[in-house]
Parts: C-alpha cells; structure tokens; sequence
C-alpha cells in the first residue's frame, strides 16, 4: 500500500507537469494554426484578386478591340473622303478653268450649275471629314482611356504575382508548422491522459484497499468484545478470599512468637 501512495503521489505531480506542457504546446499549436489560416487566406485572397484582375483586363482587351475596329473604320472612311474630297477639288478647278473659255451664256450657266452641284458635294464630305475627325478624336480618347485602366491592372497582376512566392513560402513554412506543433501537442495530451489512467488505476486500487480495511475493523472489535464478554465466565470460584483468611490466620499466629521473645 505505502507503493501504491507514493507512485500516486508521484503520478499526480507528473500529472500537473504533463498538463503544463500539454497546455503550453496547445497553445503553440494554436497560435500556429491561426497564422496558417492567416497565410492561407491571403494567398487564396490574392489568387482571387489576381484572377478578378485578369477577367477585367480581358473584358478591356475585347472593348480595346472593339474601339480599335471601330477607329479604324472612321479612319478609312475619313481617308476615303479626304480622297472624294480631292477628286472633287480638282473637277471644281477643271470646270473653273473651262468656264473662262466659255463663249456662249447657255455654256457658262451649264458649268456654273455643275460647278454649284461640285461644291454642294465638297461641303457634304468636309462636314462628313469633320464628323469623322471628331469620332476618331473621341474613340482615340477612349482607347487611351482603356489602355490606361489596363495598365493598370496589368501592373496590380505583376505585383501581386511578385508577391506570391513570398506568400506560397510562407504558407507552407506555417503549414509545417502546424504539423511540428500538432505531433507536439498530440504526443503530449497522450502523455497525460496516459498518466491520468494510470493515477485513476492506482486511484481504485487504492480505494479497494481501503475498503476491504473498513470492512476488516469492524470484525476485529468484535472479536475483542467477544473476548472482553468472555473473561467473566472464565474466572473461577473466589480465590482471593482464601487468601485473606491465610493471611488472617498468619496475623493471629504472630502475637504467640512475641510471647516467646519476652520470656
């Protein structure tokens, strides 16, 4: 029993040291795990910002293309006026020069007619060149616009992806971590339930023990009651009276020895 007490003893003081350390690395493992979270949300952050990032660059490279398509019609068709445009000038400047040798007034009204029908068209494709001027001017506007914003974005793709290395470090340093800290942990809550079982084994042992000693006290009372009930009956008749009587019968036999010293 005295065994069982003091390895009791000595498992509940194991105990409390093996709770301080399980804690301890409960913590750690903990802390470890909250800073894997951390790397892994902002890595998968990242890679979200990083795609939503692509899927606006290429929305602006179909609308870029589309502006482009657009700008290079205007652009043709400009072209293609200011070409009309030079076509008609020279007609205006022919038919200018033939109305100085005109000689007949019916010859003169015919070229001024057409001369008029000329410059009618001439100012139709310079107002059409100037419309054509003033899209083009607009959509050029708006492809810098658009090759702006895609700089941009291109630019916050690149750092972002510069970064990510760093990060995907991180997150698997952390994640390592968290496995070191796990095993840690683990082994040490192992160690204290362990100890837990074996302190509640020898805990009921112990508990046994003391009970079949409860249960033998009583018992050994009784016996002595028992024996203390018997004494009575295992005295025998009065001896010590007999002995008072002798010793009466010495002391009266005394005075007759003291009668033989005075004579």
């Amino acid at each position: 029993m005295v065994t069982l007490v003091s390895t009791a003893k000595k498992l509940t003081k194991q105990k409390l040291e093996l709770g301080k350390i399980r804690r301890s690395s409960e913590r750690e493992f903990k802390k470890a795990k909250a800073v894997s979270r951390k790397f892994s949300s902002s890595l998968t952050s990242l890679e979200k910002r990083v795609n939503s990032s692509r899927e606006q660059a290429e929305d602006l490279g179909q609308v870029l293309n589309q502006k482009m398509a657009q700008i290079e019609s205007v652009q043709r068709l400009k072209n293609t006026a200011i070409e009309k445009l030079g076509l008609e000038t020279q007609n205006k400047e022919q038919l200018e020069g033939e109305s100085e040798f005109a000689n007949t007034e019916e010859e003169k009204n015919s070229i001024a007619s057409r001369l008029s029908v000329i410059q009618s068209v001439i100012d139709d494709i310079k107002n059409e060149i100037k419309q054509r001027k003033s899209m083009e001017k607009k959509l050029q506007q708006s492809i810098d616009e658009y090759n702006k914003s895609k700089s941009k974005i291109s630019s916050k793709i690149k750092k972002n992806l510069n970064s990510k290395p760093t990060l995907v470090k991180l997150v698997k340093v952390s994640k390592n971590k968290v496995e070191t800290t796990a095993k840690k942990f683990n082994s040490s809550k192992s160690r204290e339930d362990s100890t837990k079982n074996r302190l509640i084994k020898i805990s009921s042992e112990l508990s046994e023990i003391m009970k079949k000693k409860a249960k033998a006290k009583p018992k050994t009372r009784k016996a002595k009651t028992r024996k203390a009930k018997a004494k009575p009956k295992t005295r025998k008749a009065k001896a010590k009276p007999k002995t008072r009587k002798a010793k009466t019968r010495k002391a009266k036999a005394k005075p007759k020895t003291r009668k033989k010293t005075r004579k």
